[in-house]
């Protein structure tokens, strides 16, 4: 087994989209313009001035074999006519700092600078490089110039990718770039050295016929103090290698058999696509502290899980093989809450990985309860999904319709991602796979929490998975549609502690007999919102873990805006979260007519 090939990127793409003066800089001194990249310093035998006559001659080259040269000139001036879109700049610095590119590479202050991490991927200097469009471009497919997929898609949008250029290039000077007229005499020239230098070796697509290339001789048979392991310039690919990275590769050279195992050849791609950056799998990688509170969720309620992406640990062993080729080529999720997306890496480079982890990850024997009548048992799996049984739905989402709690992975989507050994087992003991969750576990032991319900605890498990196996074909269970609640304020006023829409737990809401009702909120000290009409539903908080929150009834729902008091109409508004410093929440008290507490006096 070897380890997957770095192609490099596509060079017609890049002399399409690509400020010609970077290219020039970088081909001249890759590591000097691009601090980090895998591309060899390939000019390192010449003097200054001859590298960068060299460089010179190369781009011409590259920028006369690329398709649209008309179009690609206008589009590197197209900058200034993009703009600097302030909102779409504040768009773009959410997105950059939520959905994953803080994975890999280093988040940035207010001011738009990095802020470097040990392990991050630098990314140079992207205003030379790229203007709005050319970035846009790029991010919305990032295959298209390096097929490799050491970039991934990220599945923007056209408008997220524009947000997320405008604000990383939110620093370059407004203006077009240096105009690059093709000089047919230095373009031959660098057709020469386009072959002379065998850059066809990595960068495929360029010329037509590549020259014939002498079979490398076996790794054994080399000197390994010679060449690119020499640690010195000359007529040889030159590599940013420090001492420590040539003995391990001299060593490495010396192996009787360079033949991987599965395990090994799982993680040289797991680490070669930096999936550790997110994911844990035995022992290795995961979310690092440093980044870990870029990872979010859009429900608290689900805890880590909620934000922190599942382990690889096993993960051959629990998801078919149909529905990890979704995820990792199709675009496939079940979990919208978290917004860290999954990134595609593209078929060519997966394939194989899919196949590792299939073939390799194993679960012990599992023994399954016997089915005697299937539609028996579907019937038994729909009681215990739902409120007569053990209330799967009041947490987990079905056919698409969130619970009142959380928007756990949807039922209806199980059998069809997971295997059903895996499902038994992760059932009966639910911490030994994923030691953070919010599943509770309905059999401690091997034991059922509920006997009445057939007694037996595998009997159960096969139950719901008879009753899954029907997906989002399967019968609605009793609990996901409910009647609303409502606290009636008749002859007197009502009040509930509870979390409030966008207010939080701290939301003090008084439902009042003449039908004016308000929350204040004892975190902000200040009247939240005031409606007419019926008082509230408490059922979001009163139904199945009470995570959820209170939804104000009737109409005329008026939202004050948040932030601490002004000192007069002039003076600008603050939008502020927390709680005034000034503040300080005493109580409140009741009496018969009134409600007050320390900031406000509401009579009935």
């Amino acid at each position: 087994m070897q380890p997957l090939q770095q192609h490099g990127p596509n060079l017609k793409w890049s002399a399409k989209w690509l400020n010609p003066n970077y290219l020039a800089d970088f081909i001249a001194d890759p590591q000097r313009t691009k601090p980090g990249t895998s591309m060899p310093h390939m000019l390192g035998h010449l003097d200054d001035e001859q590298r960068t006559a060299a460089a010179t001659a190369l781009v011409h080259f590259l920028t006369s074999v690329a398709n649209d040269q008309a179009s690609a000139a206008a589009d590197l001036k197209k900058q200034a006519d993009m703009g600097g879109d302030g909102e779409g700049i504040l768009r773009g610095e959410e997105l950059f700092h939520s959905i994953g590119c803080v994975a890999c590479h280093s988040p940035r202050n207010d001011l738009a600078i990095e802020q470097p991490l040990d392990d991050s991927i630098p990314l140079g200097d992207l205003t030379n490089k790229y203007d709005t469009n050319a970035l846009t471009t790029f991010l919305k497919n990032p295959h298209a110039a390096r097929p490799s997929g050491r970039m991934p898609n990220m599945q923007l949008t056209h408008l997220e990718a524009q947000d997320l250029s405008r604000y990383l290039l939110q620093s370059s000077e407004k203006g077009s770039k240096s105009s690059w007229q093709i000089d047919s005499t230095l373009a031959r020239t660098g057709k020469q050295l386009f072959s002379e230098l065998r850059c066809v070796n990595c960068h495929s697509g360029v010329v037509e016929s590549a020259p014939t290339v002498p079979r490398p001789n076996a790794l054994v048979d080399l000197d390994p103090n010679r060449g690119c392991l020499s640690g010195k310039p000359g007529e040889w690919p030159l590599y940013r290698l420090d001492a420590r990275d040539r003995q391990r590769i001299q060593a490495a050279m010396q192996l009787k058999s360079p033949e991987l195992s599965a395990d090994q050849e799982i993680n040289i791609t797991l680490a070669t696509f930096n999936c550790f950056a997110c994911h844990r799998r035995d022992n290795i990688g995961g979310v690092t502290t440093d980044r870990s509170h870029h990872f979010q969720t859009t429900n608290l309620n689900l805890g880590e899980q909620g934000r922190i992406p599942p382990t690889l640990t096993g993960v051959g062993a629990k998801l078919k093989e149909e529905w990890m080729r979704d995820v990792l080529i199709n675009h496939r999720s079940v979990r919208p809450y978290m917004k860290t997306r999954m990134p595609q890496y593209g078929e060519p480079n997966v394939s194989r990985l899919i196949e590792l982890l299939q073939s390799n990850d194993r679960l012990s024997d599992t023994k399954f309860a016997s089915v005697d009548d299937p539609k028996e048992m579907k019937e038994l799996g729909l009681k215990i999904a739902g409120n007569q049984g053990l209330n799967c739905v009041a947490c987990h989402t079905f056919r698409y319709e969130q619970s009142d709690t959380m928007p756990a992975v949807d039922l209806t989507e199980m059998a069809e991602r997971l295997k059903k050994d895996w499902f038994y087992q992760y059932m009966l003991d639910p911490p030994r796979f994923s030691p953070n969750t919010v599943m509770p576990s309905f059999w401690p032991n091997g034991k059922a929490i509920r006997p009445d319900i057939a007694g037996d605890a595998k009997i159960q498990v096969e139950a719901l998975w008879q009753y899954l196996l029907d997906g989002r074909q399967a019968r609605t269970p009793r609990g996901l549609v409910v009647e609303p609640l409502e606290l009636l304020a008749s002859d007197e006023a009502v009040m509930l502690r509870r979390s409030y829409p966008e207010i939080g737990k701290r939301g003090i809401g008084v439902g009042y007999p003449n039908q004016v009702n308000l929350v204040f909120d004892a975190e902000q000290m200040q009247l939240a919102m005031i409606w007419q009409g019926k008082f509230a539903d408490p059922g979001g908080v009163w139904r199945g873990q009470g995570h959820g929150t209170v939804k104000p009834l009737g109409d005329k729902l008026i939202r004050f805006a948040r932030g601490p008091e002004i000192e007069d109409p002039t003076s600008p508004w603050i939008v502020d979260d927390g709680r005034p410093p000034q503040h300080r929440f005493k109580g409140y008290s009741l009496a018969k007519k009134c409600v007050r507490n320390s900031t406000m006096n509401l009579p009935m």
